[in-house]
């Protein structure tokens, strides 16, 4: 595809400070204007402050400027307006008011893979008369902000500008719903679900494997209990393990790992991808869904914010 990685995202909030307390804790690197990166750098969170939380900009990559043409051309062609500058494309998603930004950018540089650790099994001794190495492990950054989620009162035109227009790829969906879509080989880097009003719901930071997300959740939630959401457990959709925390703002927080990576896409509409329906929307295994990831604790000052702004 054309498009190649996700560049970040900003984010408006009532005083952003305890956010980027967080972020600290989290270990993240950077600050609320260059952005909020992992440990491998790559997509970045910056962060403004507004009335309400209101995801304001998503940022996404392509290989050369032909990219952009093309892009420009399915857009237009489709009545939506462009602004284009020379390494730059930037439209208005029409139902959720979010700038999608396509920059001509250099791919993501490759990651260093972590040790891998073969567990003990049944009849598969591996490890003898030793400690698990992870029980010594403490909490550490996440490597890479992988995903956002973004809610939408019309879920379909919203996917339709991404996919039909920008050039995002569908990775699973339930039309109406919920929509994975990708544009790396990534499961999925934005996700468009159904919601009241616009809004950031979750964002997703990429760890090495299971006891990296269980250390990095457990260092900020024994700190404060009342950030723990959801988790932990293994999702259907993209197959990742999960656990979320809640962040300042109102949006979740999510650290994964074991990712689907889709290297062929042809072959995963063949053989990969599998029914996906509203009884897989939530795990595969692990706790049920939070009622808050449906109706935000938060959802009064949303929709207060929308109003105040038409």
């Amino acid at each position: 595809m054309s498009l190649h990685r996700l560049l970040g995202f900003h984010v408006d909030l009532p005083g952003p400070d305890g956010l980027v307390a967080l972020y600290g804790e989290l270990g993240l690197d950077g600050d609320a204007t260059s952005g909020f990166t992992g440990s491998d750098g790559g997509a970045a969170i910056t962060l403004g402050d507004g009335p309400f939380r209101r995801l304001r900009t998503v940022r996404v990559g392509c290989a050369r400027s032909g990219d952009l043409d093309a892009i420009v051309q399915r857009l237009e062609q489709g009545g939506t307006a462009v602004e284009r500058s020379e390494t730059a494309i930037t439209v208005v998603e029409p139902v959720t008011k979010v700038r999608f930004s396509v920059e001509v950018a250099e791919p993501t540089a490759a990651q260093s893979p972590p040790a891998l650790v073969v567990p003990n099994a049944p009849g598969a001794v591996v490890r003898a008369t030793r400690r698990a190495p992870a029980v010594f492990d403490t909490a550490r950054p996440p490597r890479r902000l992988g995903h956002l989620v973004l809610g939408s009162p019309d879920v379909e035109r919203t996917v339709a500008l991404l996919v039909d227009g920008i050039g995002f790829k569908v990775s699973d969906s339930i039309p109406g719903i919920i929509s994975f879509l990708r544009c790396s080989t990534d499961h999925h880097n934005v996700a468009v679900v159904e919601s009241p009003v616009p809004m950031l719901q979750h964002y997703a930071f990429e760890c090495d494997d299971v006891d990296h997300v269980g250390h990095a959740a457990t260092g900020l939630y024994r700190t404060d209990p009342e950030r723990h959401a959801w988790g932990m457990g293994r999702h259907f959709a993209g197959s990742n393990f999960y656990w979320y925390l809640t962040d300042p703002s109102g949006a979740f927080l999510e650290l994964y790992s074991d990712l689907d990576q889709i290297l062929d896409d042809e072959e995963w509409d063949r053989e990969g991808r599998t029914e996906f329906a509203v009884e897989r929307i939530a795990n595969s295994w692990g706790p049920n869904l939070p009622l808050e990831f449906i109706v935000p604790s938060d959802l009064d000052v949303l929709q207060r914010g929308w109003e105040l702004r038409g």
